[in-house]
């Protein structure tokens, strides 16, 4: 470990022999016409780069946090609703509901009165969003497709970090607690919390980086990411089925992945579920045979929930939710829990709209939460049902409240059946929010 300079005098190391810097006339005119070259660069980043092309207006004070409420609902009260441009599960932080006006920009709101307290733009639409170690991580597109990157703390009001790279014009983000993992047909990235890129995997045009990649002209499927490991689908030339590949969330160059298994399946279609320590939950087509997977590497393969035919929605990151125990899919009529550990099939519940909320759980480990219950959205209203076992025909009902619409005293929206309008739910304390019809509504949930 390298020598604190601040240390006490009389523990300082003194170094002897070494002769001061020479200054000469040179050495002077050249070190200024760095500093103008440097000065000239930070201007043109500025002025070009995401800070100059956004704008954060803070809130007047700190944000609240709330742990979320563990008891089940015995009934809920309609609040209000705003139209929000985003998909999938609601965005919601300890203390704001995000929504997302059709130009992109961000909008915190209070959780429980709905009103606005912060908003933040950027010239580029909004790409994908995830919350997660007590930042906010939005993606924009930029000059380089998704490629503005900007993560706030919502709580204290603050810039947290940027980063801008390279991205193709889609992306998909989801996240654990500590990294988030933005992936698209072409490439893969996974950012910590500061949203240094700890991997990237797929096409990189940089030549000086050829040969570090793996395999070249991939399609990447669905992906999924514990802390120490992710996992991709995908179809590569010369592959006769799909192919799984697992590899280290945080290898030693971020340039160069470091695979831990990777192989076809056999499978024509391959669309994961959920990631483990332990194995990858997934969704096979084998020749027209529609299974729940459990893969504990790519060759080592059990069906633990055979479909009748194809679902009519695949999983993505609004059809899959859960928690660290269970992950639930919801296939377009019903929703299918397993266990996040062993893969193994825990309950069906039929005639759903949404792959539900696990209640009063949060994904922050260092909260203490519980995970008795699930909300599962059906048409006109929710059902209560237990964790573990999915039992409970326990609708919740729904009350309208003080200024809310008539639309809203109908709860949960009806599915299309083709995956269109999924219902999507989030929780910060006892308020639940509902994504249906392009807007999200807001209940009080009364115990």
């Amino acid at each position: 470990m390298r020598a604190s300079d601040d240390a006490p005098a009389g523990r300082r190391r003194q170094r002897r022999g070494v002769p001061p810097e020479r200054r000469t006339r040179r050495d002077l005119v050249t070190a200024a016409a760095i500093t103008v070259v440097m000065a000239v660069a930070a201007g043109v980043v500025l002025l070009t780069g995401s800070a100059a092309r956004s704008d954060f207006s803070a809130a007047d004070a700190g944000q609240p946090v709330y742990g979320p409420a563990t008891a089940p609902p015995t009934s809920l009260q309609a609040l209000w609703s705003h139209p929000s441009a985003d998909s999938g599960a609601p965005l919601t932080t300890k203390g704001n509901l995000v929504t997302v006006t059709d130009d992109g920009t961000l909008v915190g709101r209070d959780a429980g009165s709905g009103e606005q307290t912060w908003s933040y733009s950027h010239a580029g639409p909004l790409c994908a969003a995830t919350f997660y170690a007590d930042i906010l991580a939005a993606a924009f597109d930029g000059a380089a497709g998704c490629s503005d990157v900007t993560a706030l703390d919502p709580t204290t009001q603050q810039y947290s970090s940027t980063r801008q790279s390279a991205f193709p014009d889609t992306m998909q983000l989801t996240s654990t607690w500590r990294h988030a993992l933005a992936s698209s047909p072409e490439r893969l990235e996974i950012w910590r919390d500061d949203l240094v890129r700890t991997v990237e995997y797929g096409a990189v045009e940089a030549p000086q980086e050829a040969g570090m990649q793996p395999r070249t002209g991939c399609a990447l499927g669905t992906a999924d990411l514990t802390d120490e490991r992710f996992a991709v689908a995908e179809r590569c030339p010369g592959d006769d089925s799909a192919r799984l590949t697992l590899s280290e969330t945080v290898p030693e160059d971020s340039r160069k992945p470091e695979e831990i298994a990777s192989d076809t399946t056999g499978a024509d279609g391959l669309w994961i579920i959920d990631v483990s320590d332990d194995g990858v939950l997934a969704l096979t087509d084998r020749g027209g045979d529609w299974a729940v997977e459990w893969f504990t590497a790519p060759r080592d393969y059990a069906p633990v929930l055979p479909l009748p035919a194809e679902p009519a929605v695949k999983p993505d990151p609004r059809t899959v939710a859960g928690d660290d125990a269970q992950a639930r899919w919801f296939d377009g009529t019903a929703t299918h829990a397993f266990s996040a550990v062993t893969g193994a099939h825990s309950w069906t519940a039929p005639a759903t709209t949404g792959p539900g909320l696990t209640g009063g759980w949060s994904p922050d480990p260092d909260v203490a939460t519980a995970r008795d219950w699930v909300l599962v959205p059906v048409a006109g209203g929710f059902r209560l049902l237990e964790h573990g076992t999915g039992a409970g025909t326990r609708q919740v009902p729904v009350a309208p409240g003080e200024g809310a619409g008539e639309e809203l005293s109908t709860g949960g929206g009806a599915s299309t059946g083709g995956g269109e309008d999924v219902t999507g739910l989030s929780q910060i304390g006892d308020i639940l929010y509902e994504r249906r019809g392009g807007a999200i509504h807001a209940y009080k949930m009364l115990a």
